[in-house]
Parts: C-alpha cells; sequence; structure tokens
C-alpha cells in the first residue's frame, strides 16, 4: 500500500454563500496551507476575506490537535 493510501488527507470545507472552498492537505502541509488561505485572502477577487481565513485556520488547528 502506498503512503498516500495509508493516510486519509485533512478537508476543510468553507461555505460563504453561493461560494465553497475546500482547503485539503496532509501531515506536515499545514503551513503551506495557511500560506494558500492568506492568499485567497489578501485577494481582491474573492469574497474571501480576513476573518474567513481565520476561521479556516481555526479549524485547521483543531485538526492538527485531534491527530496529535
Amino acid at each position: 500500500m502506498s503512503d498516500k493510501q495509508k493516510t486519509k488527507p485533512h478537508r476543510v470545507v468553507f461555505v460563504k454563500g453561493e461560494h465553497q472552498w475546500r482547503f485539503e492537505w496532509q501531515d506536515g502541509e499545514e503551513l503551506g496551507t495557511v500560506q494558500v488561505i492568506t492568499e485567497i485572502a489578501q485577494s481582491s477577487e474573492t469574497d474571501f476575506d480576513w476573518f474567513d481565513a481565520a476561521m479556516v485556520c481555526h479549524e485547521m488547528s483543531k485538526m492538527s490537535t485531534k491527530a496529535a
């Protein structure tokens, strides 16, 4: 069995109005995922704001705490 089949990715789905964002990462990829979330929050092309980013990061941290 390959490593990808052994570990399921973590996933947060964030819904705001008609929009939906899906964030998926493996253990050890949290920093990169937070960087992507930051880029999305900085973008003026979406209605994903800093509060939304904080909520997603909070959910990520809860998942990491459970895994530890």
